[in-house]
């Protein structure tokens, strides 16, 4: 998800304390005994049949700061668990935000990929200018994978496996790092035509309807690219 200026989605760690400004109870009940208190003082009054939706405010350095804290029972551990974010409630209610943190193991499925599929690990050198080379250039690889595997699926409308592209990438890669190092456009366009009609054939995803139901797939989240002469670019190839 990306929303206008960044956004953020953590957990909120106990003993906070800000200012609670409003509060709504999960079914769109405001909560009018809870505002304009501080969260330790309502914090014994909380619903624990219902999650609940609270725009919090801290000082800082002179100015307020304003987010939305989200609060909900867990009744396996028999506490609350406090989710902090910037993203409005219009676009992303209650549950869209809970269900997103419970995806937060994506991060570490990146990690992961980038380990093993673009060889980010343990380097065999004590120059940290080399290591530091290796690092980026891993990650690039990586990124240029992401973007292959994301704009697949927008032009060829077909859901793509992230892991499946970082695995066979590698077939298409060279004809794209070779037109970009000359500054071959006809090349690039015809590398990145390939690679695409590749990718759409050996890297889809293989259950694209669990995924709508129980999956990644379910809040619709589309891949984002800033920059439209991107897309454009694409598409010509």
């Amino acid at each position: 998800m990306q929303d206008e200026g960044g956004f953020f989605l953590i957990r909120a760690k106990a003993g906070m304390n800000p200012q609670v400004l409003e509060a709504f109870r999960e079914d769109g009940k405001r909560l009018r005994s809870l505002r304009n208190k501080s969260l330790q003082t309502i914090h014994p009054k909380l619903p624990k049949r219902q999650r609940v939706d609270l725009v919090v405010q801290w000082p800082m350095d002179g100015r307020p700061l304003c987010l939305r804290l989200i609060i909900s029972w867990n009744p396996k551990t028999q506490s609350f668990c406090s989710l902090l974010t910037n993203l409005s409630p219009r676009r992303y209610p209650l549950d869209t935000i809970c269900r997103a943190y419970t995806w937060r193991w994506q991060v570490e499925l990146l990690f992961k990929e980038w380990k093993s599929y673009a060889n980010l690990h343990a380097f065999d050198t004590e120059n940290p200018a080399i290591v530091e080379g290796l690092i980026w250039t891993a990650i690039a690889a990586a990124a240029l994978k992401r973007f292959l595997a994301h704009m697949t699926q927008l032009l060829v409308e077909v859901p793509m496996s992230t892991r499946k592209v970082a695995m066979c990438a590698m077939h298409v890669l060279g004809d794209l790092v070779e037109a970009l190092k000359s500054g071959d456009v006809t090349g690039l366009y015809t590398a990145l035509e390939a690679a695409i009609t590749y990718l759409a054939c050996h890297a889809r995803r293989a259950h694209p309807a669990r995924d709508r139901r129980t999956g990644r797939s379910q809040l619709g989240l589309e891949p984002f690219f800033e920059n439209d002469d991107v897309i454009d670019f694409a598409e010509a190839a």
